[in-house]
């Protein structure tokens, strides 16, 4: 089932936390601040009873301390009496659930509001109204009693290292669910229990966190590469098809369930492809548009993302009907973001969508015929700029004893030309004839006490180069056609 979203009228989490700051500020003009904004949210739509009691007391006793001139203190007491009857009406209202109406006093104490508030109400309104000095006092214990029972439970306060714990209990999450993937039977009883601790322990930390820590702690992490992204790119998906490789989703099933459990399909979901989104199509700002941005991921790590912007419309998005995401927002960041990566976003949007494809065909042709031009013109300059390669055997050669030349200078002359007889000894073990390796005089064999078997494609010590190239190089032509 859709959960329906809650409208407010303010933008994040963070306005509104610094909103109740601004308000039991120290600095006057920081608490005129807090109230100012608080009116332009009730034009916006419908502020919380606490909210704008809160704004109001504070406005009543900020309008007292700079009192203008002309303000009677019968008009300050009247002005603190109706502040506090509506305090009182508008919070112990909200308790008012029963068939048979309650009186003020038992609603009062059941969320427990000091009693002589509602004493004091009751005599500002049938009675004669209290001195300046009662009132003044009730409208501070109301501040208070406000920021106690309201203020401080809706903060969600994480410490500075939350990112840092929900990367560790992810990460403890996978290789838990590694673990479990053995064959044997007995391994398999033996890595059940760890993996049901780790599972409790992510879901106990999720439990404590606000819905706004998916997008600021959980999305980003999960969006890292060793997650969602294989840290192996041979195990990734590849432009331009993007497509997932085979049973790397089903894995996560158990983590979605778990994420939809705690905070629905639609914001966990949602919040995905809003940080895949940010990812691929960021904000270009002065870069201009089809700009390469530093926080661009790698074309390995993007066809992923495309990968799973695919899977969660194919689980998720219902053309023209009830679909538990919306792709209003990563529409949006697309389109003002034009380059590579966004349209394969499109393009796989338009896969999901066919409705959606014609509409969104004029932009995806327009952003492939601008990447080609894009691609044309610096071709065009570099062969302006440089001319034509010219590839012969002193050509290799000079760049083979300026490379070398700037390999000496690296590692300060401790890299020095292999001796001819130590070759000649490498190939009395077993090696290619020394002809073959001295004959180009570019080629030197490794030692023979260093050398350590090693895969095909790895370097000597183990690592694996990396040999992939940017995806726009597939539209380049490998040789210049002539006229």
């Amino acid at each position: 089932m859709v959960r329906v979203p809650k409208i407010v009228p303010w933008t994040s989490t963070e306005e509104y936390m610094g909103v109740g700051d601004s308000l039991y500020s120290d600095d006057a003009g920081e608490r005129r601040r807090g109230v100012a904004i608080v009116k332009a949210w009730r034009a916006r739509g419908r502020v919380p009873v606490a909210v704008d009691a809160t704004a109001s007391l504070v406005d009543m006793l900020d309008a007292d301390t700079s009192r203008a001139a002309g303000v009677t203190g019968t008009r300050l007491r009247h002005m603190y009496a109706m502040a506090m009857i509506r305090f009182v009406n508008s919070i112990v209202d909200l308790e008012q659930k029963g068939a048979y109406a309650q009186s003020m006093a038992a609603l009062a104490s059941r969320i427990g509001m000091p009693a002589w508030f509602v004493e004091l109400r009751h005599t500002c309104t049938h009675e004669q109204i209290p001195s300046l000095a009662v009132l003044r006092a009730a409208c501070e214990q109301a501040l208070g009693w406000l920021g106690d029972y309201y203020w401080k439970k809706q903060e969600r306060v994480m410490p500075a290292d939350t990112m840092d714990r929900v990367r560790g209990a992810l990460l403890a999450y996978k290789a838990a669910y590694d673990a479990t993937r053995v064959t044997e039977e007995q391994q398999q009883a033996e890595h059940a229990g760890a993996f049901n601790a780790a599972r409790a322990a992510l879901a106990e930390l999720l439990g404590v966190m606000h819905a706004d820590a998916v997008r600021l702690y959980v999305v980003p992490v999960l969006l890292e590469p060793g997650l969602l992204v294989p840290e192996d790119k041979r195990q990734r998906a590849k432009f331009p098809d993007c497509a997932m490789p085979a049973g790397w989703a089903r894995q996560w099933g158990g983590l979605f369930r778990l994420l939809e459990e705690t905070w629905g399909a639609t914001l966990v979901f949602e919040e995905l492809l809003g940080g895949i989104a940010a990812a691929l199509a960021p904000e270009c700002g002065d870069a201009g548009i089809f700009a390469a941005v530093d926080s661009t991921p790698s074309t390995s790590h993007a066809a992923m993302l495309v990968a799973w912007v695919r899977w969660i419309l194919k689980k998720h998005y219902v053309p023209g009907g009830e679909s538990t995401v919306s792709i209003g927002d990563l529409l949006e960041a697309c389109l003002r973001s034009p380059g590579y990566y966004s349209r394969a976003v499109l393009k796989a949007v338009s896969d999901a969508d066919p409705t959606l494809k014609r509409e969104l065909k004029p932009f995806v042709d327009y952003m492939g015929r601008a990447l080609a031009a894009l691609v044309a013109a610096d071709a065009a300059e570099a062969k302006a700029g440089k001319g034509v390669a010219e590839f012969s055997e002193q050509t290799l050669q000079d760049e083979e004893r300026l490379m070398q030349e700037r390999l000496k200078e690296a590692l300060g002359g401790a890299a020095e030309d292999e001796d001819e007889d130590e070759a000649m000894d490498v190939d009395a073990a077993g090696a290619q004839p020394a002809a073959a390796q001295t004959a180009s005089g570019r080629w030197a064999y490794v030692a023979q006490d260093a050398w350590v078997p090693c895969p095909i494609g790895a370097l000597s010590d183990g690592s694996i180069p990396a040999l992939e190239l940017p995806a726009w190089l597939d539209d380049v032509p490998l040789h210049a056609t002539s006229a």
